[in-house]
């Protein structure tokens, strides 16, 4: 029989027996085949989460198998035909009363806790689908997000996390719930001679940061919309992993750099991987990031709450598999692919770097507002522009600044022609077509954190 730690809980699994009549039923127990009595269950069962232990308390677990005839496989007041096994649960008891409950999903969640009513109130009461192991499908599991990672065996040597010296990070702590979708990120900075303040991200710009998901177009479980941004920026009680890293200024090129990867490997607590994106910003280097998991941004101390999360935003939105934008839907997203089409209505667009455009004059300096694209504006045919449609229809743009609204004009309105981007339909005059973002972020986004490829974008 094996045992392993799931957070609070103890999980089982053994074998069946080998001969005799056919298993009806198996007893487990603990000390004793007649110690305290936990569960009686069916035969189709080999495998359960045991519930209401205490912690830091060495249990000798039991199973036995009974017949029809109430024969058992070994003699109750002894040994011989069960399977038995001990093991040692650490801080953390386990909440809710003795029991030994299925897991059908494998999230580490007991099958009655999770009452798939999209209502998070507590651990026993988590809301969560007992088919699903990430019910939210934010790419955390379930079991993660209620008991926190340490239920994980991250390097896979048998051992969960949390009983292998690499800790338990409370997520609901943080914020997070197991049916409202969680992105968390983890930033920290560096101090250098020319700022010795350090180049950290501030909290007006993280609340900035913030707002566009809170308000992004994507349903939950819980009945609400949008996604609950985590950033770990060193802010204090459970945020404790963003810190300020001394460097001596010179330019880092970006996150596949050794530099980059030297601070990451220091700072970045390895129980956080798979959950948190990594991120850090410098005052010199290469802004860039890895679809799923490492992003870096750089720029002047003192930075502008509203440009440093602007900023953030774009590398952000590459680990969340976004690049510049997408040429049609059957096109693969690729660097440049897209960009500065002012119909792409995105901070990922290189036309938009500062926010979006709000009043249809494809300029997104003087509106200044964070979003990623909805996808909703109509496709804009260089080749046969009507300028009276513009890019919301009905509000005028002189695509080729002659002064006169035309019906139809040929202008090259992303200039790919002009600064290298690429182009696909010859000439530069290609039919541009708007991305939606969110969308992306929804179906493969947010779990690009264990799935995705590490382009570097």
């Amino acid at each position: 029989m094996d045992a392993s730690l799931h957070g609070a809980f103890v999980r089982i699994e053994w074998d069946a027996p080998q001969g005799g009549d056919p298993v009806a039923a198996y007893q487990i127990n603990l000390g004793t085949p007649n110690g305290t009595g936990v569960a009686l269950v069916p035969a189709s069962v080999r495998d359960c989460i045991i519930t209401g232990l205490a912690a830091n308390t060495a249990y000798t677990i039991v199973v036995t198998a009974r017949d029809a005839q109430m024969h058992w496989s070994g003699p109750l007041s002894g040994t011989q035909g069960n399977r038995k096994t001990t093991i040692t649960t650490i801080n953390q008891a386990g909440p809710g009363s003795l029991g030994c409950h299925r897991d059908n999903d494998g999230d580490s969640l007991p099958d009655p806790w999770e009452t798939n009513d999209g209502s998070y109130t507590g651990m026993t009461d988590a809301g969560t689908d007992p088919t699903k192991g990430d019910t939210d499908n934010d790419g955390v599991p379930d079991g993660e997000e209620v008991l926190g990672t340490g239920v994980r065996d991250w390097d896979k040597d048998g051992i969960p996390d949390v009983a292998d010296g690499r800790g338990s990070i409370n997520l609901v702590a943080m914020g997070a719930r197991p049916t409202h979708k969680d992105i968390f990120v983890e930033m920290d900075w560096t101090s250098t001679p020319g700022c010795p303040t350090g180049y950290r991200p501030t909290a007006a710009a993280i609340s900035a940061l913030r707002a566009p998901f809170t308000d992004a177009p994507i349903t939950n479980p819980d009945g609400t919309t949008g996604i609950n941004l985590i950033v770990d920026y060193g802010q204090g009680g459970v945020f404790a992993g963003g810190n300020a890293i001394t460097h001596d200024g010179s330019p880092i090129a970006g996150v596949l750099s050794d530099a980059y990867l030297a601070f990451r490997d220091a700072n970045f607590d390895a129980g956080r991987s798979g959950v948190f994106r990594y991120g850090l910003s410098v005052g010199s280097g290469n802004s860039n990031a890895v679809t799923g998991t490492w992003l870096m941004i750089s720029g002047d101390c003192a930075r502008p709450a509203h440009d440093q999360a602007a900023h953030l935003m774009h590398e952000l939105g590459h680990t969340l598999s976004l690049a510049h934008g997408r040429k049609s839907p059957e096109t693969a997203i690729a660097v440049g692919v897209a960009n500065q089409f002012p119909n792409y209505n995105s901070v990922m667009n290189y036309a938009y770097p500062e926010g979006v455009d709000t009043d249809c004059d494809g300029d997104g300096f003087d509106d200044l507002v964070l979003d990623y694209s909805h996808g909703t504006n109509a496709p804009l045919d260089e080749s046969d522009l009507d300028e009276s449609a513009g890019i919301c229809n009905g509000v005028d743009i002189d695509w080729d600044n002659d002064g006169i609204i035309e019906s139809s004009v040929q202008v090259d309105i992303n200039h790919d022609t002009v600064i290298n981007f690429p182009h696909f339909e010859g000439e530069g005059y290609d039919i541009l077509r708007d991305f939606d973002d969110w969308a992306r972020v929804d179906e493969r986004g947010m779990r690009c954190i264990r799935i995705c490829d590490g382009t570097l974008l």
